[in-house]
């Protein structure tokens, strides 16, 4: 599987479990974020704002063609 953006926060949150007790969210709800290559938006604001992964990186690209999401390092 290639590495993705919710790879990126888990690494940087010091694994799947410290990401999920830091956002709040089951461990099981992280491994579907990383199987499926992307966060809810809510929580993908949350993680950039805790690890520094940008927001787009961490979305649904079919949301990001319908809206234009600021990303915090812009």
């Amino acid at each position: 599987m290639p590495e993705n953006a919710i790879q990126d926060a888990i690494e940087a949150a010091g694994g799947v479990t410290a990401l999920a007790r830091a956002l709040g969210v089951t461990h099981q709800a992280v491994y579907e974020w990383k199987r499926a290559g992307w966060c809810p938006p809510l929580r993908a604001v949350e993680i950039e704002l805790q690890y520094g992964v940008p927001r787009r990186r961490l979305m649904n690209p079919r949301l990001l063609d319908i809206v234009d999401v600021p990303s915090a390092s812009r």
